[in-house]
């Protein structure tokens, strides 16, 4: 094991060899003209190639990473954020205003973590759901910092979830989509909202993986949509039903260029299309608040209530566990009347 400094071409280096392979790390430093500058930044290199070895060190002696553990919960936070966004950027906004967000991870303790708990349920205008949506990041920062040996242990292990009540899962039935397929929805954007949202209950794509839907990825034989989702990164194959097929079959189906949308409209525009959903539900005379994911629920449900196996369903819509699917299969009245009408009768 050892961490040398080396320059290539002006650029400063950590040469990293550890568990018998060796690799180039780039500090980020050039070596200046100026003798005294090149003086400087020479010591700053050192500085770092130190802390690296001594990293490394307690790595391979399962020691505590004594660089790392003295980061703040949110600057290690900020470094599991890279390309992640969303509820981890929205979470280090309510982390920062707990304790002003500045104790380090190696300090972080089950009463910070129930007081932190506390804070999101009592002092902010959170719903439970979102607050054990933002919980879980201190969670999940604090089990990879345990694995990685940047504390000595995970202290969320010992401290109760916050509990969520099981959403209900708002589907259309098949009569229902009948009926928004007959009705008009005005407009450029309004035509597209329709043709995608119907195409969303044919195939089980959440909204943001209708967006981004290239006709790269509609495959003709067999024909099927081969895409990698961009909520999970997972790659789902789905066969294309006659329906869904027919709402983006057009007389340039085999001029396309592969990278184009399929849906292109929906990002041109900034609009908030649930407007749109809801204006469409109460014009075909629907009741149920309607949004984008009630398509990929009514996909689910209807599968389910036309015979699917749930292991089937599971894959078609890109979970990772089944017993995320299994929550389909507790809201359809429709299985559970066949459940006991199969039920064998006696004379009474």
């Amino acid at each position: 094991m050892g961490v040398k400094i080396r320059i290539n071409k002006g650029r400063i280096y950590l040469d990293v060899y550890a568990n018998g392979q060796r690799r180039w790390e780039s500090l980020g430093l050039s070596v200046p003209n100026d003798k005294q500058q090149a003086k400087e930044i020479m010591k700053l290199a050192e500085v770092c190639r130190s802390k690296r070895e001594a990293q490394i060190t307690s790595g391979e002696w399962g020691l505590i990473d004594p660089i790392n553990g003295k980061q703040t919960l949110s600057e290690y936070i900020e470094t599991m954020n890279k390309g992640s966004g969303g509820t981890i950027t929205k979470a280090l906004k309510f982390i920062n205003l707990h304790n002003r967000g500045n104790i380090a991870i190696a300090n972080v303790t089950e009463k910070w973590i129930e007081d932190f708990q506390d804070f999101l349920l009592n002092d902010t205008e959170l719903s439970k759901s979102t607050a054990a949506h933002y919980t879980g990041v201190v969670r999940q920062a604090l089990k990879k910092a345990a694995r990685d040996r940047v504390i000595p242990r995970n202290p969320a292990i010992g401290v109760k979830s916050i509990s969520v009540p099981e959403s209900d899962k708002i589907y259309l039935e098949l009569n229902e989509i009948k009926k928004l397929a007959k009705t008009e929805l005005g407009g450029i954007l309004g035509a597209e909202v329709k043709r995608a949202f119907l195409f969303g209950c044919f195939t089980g794509l959440r909204i943001s993986d209708i967006k981004s839907l290239q006709w790269g990825a509609i495959n003709r034989e067999p024909l099927q949509i081969v895409k990698r989702q961009e909520k999970t990164d997972r790659k789902v194959f789905i066969p294309l039903h006659e329906t869904a097929w027919k709402i983006i079959n057009d007389d340039a189906i085999h001029n396309h260029n592969h990278k184009a949308l399929v849906f292109p409209e929906l990002t041109k525009s900034k609009t908030n299309t649930n407007a749109y959903l809801k204006s469409w539900a109460k014009k075909a005379g629907i009741e149920k608040t309607i949004g984008w994911h009630t398509a990929r629920h009514s996909f689910a449900v209807i599968s389910l209530e036309s015979g699917a196996e749930i292991y089937t369903v599971s894959k078609l819509l890109g979970h990772a566990n089944l017993r995320t699917t299994q929550t389909y299969a507790k809201v359809t009245d429709t299985l559970k009347r066949k459940a006991v009408n199969a039920l064998p009768g006696i004379e009474i």
